[in-house]
């Protein structure tokens, strides 16, 4: 359009192109927008000023975004929502919470958006009284009835504090029809709690109401290889071949010189595909010369060779990215990565030791929520 046109550029083409960065999390292309935005002296209404803080938020900048929410002059309840919902996804659960009753204080009412963003940053951050609190409160003080997705939340934050059967409770006792994402919160937190029994059940409840969700059968693998019940890891797989049931594919983006690069899970189609998986030999080096122990029991299937269980959980999407970005910078750049799928734990604690022994900090976007990766440490203090 800049090059082949004379058509020029207005508020519509700048919110179309800011939020596709918000999507891919493209912060170096974001940032060119912005500054295109500013040098062109393009007048930014609030929408387009709520969709430059979205992508700040969505590309791992939680502090220009902050910085451009405190700037607006204008604030509606949209922006309040987009600000706190990007607290809860890099896992600042305080600091959403606070805007929340800052927000309350100068006489914004929230709407059910606001409270769903309210009530994952308690979720994410393990607030689990000020979430069970904000709940009661919603049709008495802001006249919102809860939804599906607030319940939700609710289950996801009970469940991460290991609060299985009132999660449970919750779940029977809501006077909505329970949907696949409810049961899939309560079936996530049973498999990291080790709750073989009841994740069975849970994933029962999800095939009645969709027999083909490949989440549920993934899930329900993965309870019984971490307890290395292999037979009934092969049942479950057996089963996803009969009725043609596919895992969707990890992914993963990393934007390096304001190009962005594509990993899958075994890839080995990039130019670089040498180097990178040199690299990955080198984690595993490092990693045994630290006597770390890989997760390999949340493999799906029994693999008989610990080292071919390994290599497969080197090779994630993720895995792949960060090498890429190791060997394309120098110590000290920070790498930003955005996955399609939950990190898995093996990924999660190799980020950690990449942060501290490449001296590189790592922020992971995956599906739900900011992973930042800093001196050995992440953000989320193992909460997630």
């Amino acid at each position: 359009m800049q090059d082949r046109s004379k058509v020029k550029n207005d508020e519509i083409t700048m919110l179309v192109v800011v939020s596709a960065c918000a999507h891919l999390g493209v912060l170096e292309v974001g940032r060119w927008i912005h500054a295109y935005i500013d040098r062109n002296r393009m007048w930014t209404s609030l929408n387009l000023e709520i969709v430059l803080v979205n992508m700040y938020v969505k590309c791992g900048d939680i502090e220009i975004s902050s910085l451009l929410f405190r700037g607006m002059k204008e604030k509606d309840v949209r922006v309040w929502s987009v600000m706190i919902s990007g607290l809860a996804i890099h896992g600042l659960g305080k600091e959403a919470l606070g805007l929340f009753y800052e927000m309350e204080s100068i006489g914004i009412n929230p709407d059910f958006v606001t409270l769903t963003a309210v009530l994952s940053a308690c979720s994410h951050s393990g607030l689990v009284n000020e979430g069970l609190k904000l709940l009661d409160r919603m049709q008495i003080d802001y006249l919102v009835e809860p939804t599906i997705e607030h319940y939700d939340c609710i289950v996801d934050l009970l469940g991460r504090a290991g609060r299985l059967k009132e999660a449970l409770g919750l779940i029977q006792r809501i006077p909505l029809k329970p949907n696949v994402a409810l049961w899939g919160a309560l079936l996530v937190a049973c498999r990291v709690h080790k709750d073989v029994d009841m994740g069975e059940k849970v994933a029962k409840e999800m095939f009645e109401l969709d027999p083909h969700h490949a989440g549920a059968h993934v899930f329900l693998s993965n309870v019984y290889a971490s307890y290395k019940r292999w037979e009934l890891v092969e049942e479950v797989r057996n089963s996803m071949k009969d009725q043609k049931v596919r895992k969707h594919p990890g992914s993963s983006l990393i934007e390096l010189g304001g190009i962005v690069h594509e990993f899958v899970t075994g890839d080995s189609s990039h130019p670089d595909s040498q180097k990178i998986y040199l690299m990955l030999d080198e984690f595993r080096r490092i990693r045994r010369m630290k006597e770390h122990q890989s997760f390999s029991g949340q493999m799906l299937f029994d693999i008989e060779e610990e080292e071919d269980k390994e290599a497969c959980l080197s090779q994630h999407s993720e895995k792949l990215a960060v090498a890429f970005g190791l060997i394309k910078t120098k110590p000290g750049f920070q790498l930003r990565i955005v996955k399609n799928l939950r990190i898995c734990e093996d990924c999660h604690s190799l980020m950690k030791m990449v942060s501290e022994f490449f001296k590189h900090n790592v922020i992971v976007r995956n599906r739900s929520r900011f992973h930042h990766f800093r001196n050995g440490d992440c953000s989320c203090k193992e909460h997630w």
